[in-house]
């Protein structure tokens, strides 16, 4: 199902029910899924870095206004599975999609047709009513917009994707407008104040993770991942986070930790400012490199990094 009528509902002050509902965001790596998603919230939840496959988990994001509450699913990118790790990536879109009321799928502007049989193939396996959502208009002439909704439109066959930039924010608040629309009406999910479902330990993982890809290069980035030991208020008020970066190879590991312990040391100074920031509080950050072989092939692994 690719559109819908908007769903019968009297105004909230009549009927004191707001428009509540959950969005799933969709579509190819790097097509700004993630930062759309930040900018719907209006703070960084979902890491966000220039390589593509950052987000590996589903995220959720709570917007509450005036009249409704939205539940944002950031979602990993629409790829081809190498690794199991990247088959439970998949799983994460398809259960984001189940439990979606709307699904916006992204194109970004300045590569409109990336892939797109693994869009077509994520269309016409939808459930829901899908939105098409234009994204880094910025990257593009105003005088190519229209030629480029008109061609996805048709090489997809779907109603023209909205266009907006979520880097700038252009077209955000007319989205939200039109998101709300399509919601059905029904009591609040979450409290007023309530902005994420996932614990700290998982953010303090997540913004680590960050720091460690914008260091390596190549496949390495994806070859890591971020198991927090420890989480614990010492005294003082400072936050003590033990974590491990695992790797998937012997030889991997002298590359995150460089020559002399340099690139480990760095990574540890920026991860330390990065958790200042997510917790607003003094942190200790301790990190080391272990091996665990192939664990991004491994269902043990997986689990245990809480993927499965």
């Amino acid at each position: 199902m690719r559109s819908k009528q908007p769903t019968s509902c009297p105004p909230a002050s009549a009927s004191e029910q707001p428009r509540v509902g959950y969005v799933a965001l969709a579509g190819r790596p790097n097509a700004g899924k993630s930062t759309l998603f930040n900018a719907f919230l209006g703070q960084r939840l979902s890491i966000v870095t220039a390589k593509p496959q950052t987000t590996r988990s589903r995220i959720l994001g709570i917007l509450t206004r005036p009249q409704s509450q939205i539940i944002f699913l950031d979602t990993p990118g629409l790829l081809e599975s190498s690794y199991k790790l990247h088959e439970t990536m998949a799983h994460q879109i398809d259960q984001a999609a189940r439990q979606a009321d709307l699904v916006l799928l992204l194109f970004d502007a300045s590569r409109p047709k990336d892939r797109s049989a693994l869009v077509k193939h994520f269309l016409a396996h939808a459930r829901v009513p899908v939105l098409a959502v234009l994204n880094k208009i910025d990257l593009v002439q105003p005088t190519q917009l229209d030629g480029l909704q008109k061609s996805i439109a048709n090489e997809f066959g779907i109603a023209s994707p909205i266009p907006v930039s979520a880097l700038r924010g252009d077209g955000l608040g007319d989205l939200l407008s039109h998101l709300e629309t399509q919601l059905p009406c029904g009591p609040k999910l979450y409290p007023d104040d309530m902005v994420a479902e996932q614990p700290e330990r998982f953010f303090a993982a997540e913004r680590i993770r960050e720091v460690a890809f914008e260091h390596l290069e190549d496949e390495l980035p994806y070859a890591i991942n971020i198991y927090i030991e420890e989480f614990r208020q010492r005294s003082g008020h400072k936050t003590y986070i033990r974590a491990i970066i695992y790797v998937g190879r012997e030889s991997q590991k002298g590359i995150v930790i460089g020559k002399k312990g340099m690139r480990l040391r760095s990574i540890g100074r920026k991860a330390r400012a990065a958790l200042e920031e997510l917790l607003d509080e003094p942190v200790y950050v301790e990190l080391w490199v272990k091996v665990r072989p192939d664990w991004r092939d491994k269902a043990r692994d997986l689990r245990e990094f809480g993927y499965l």
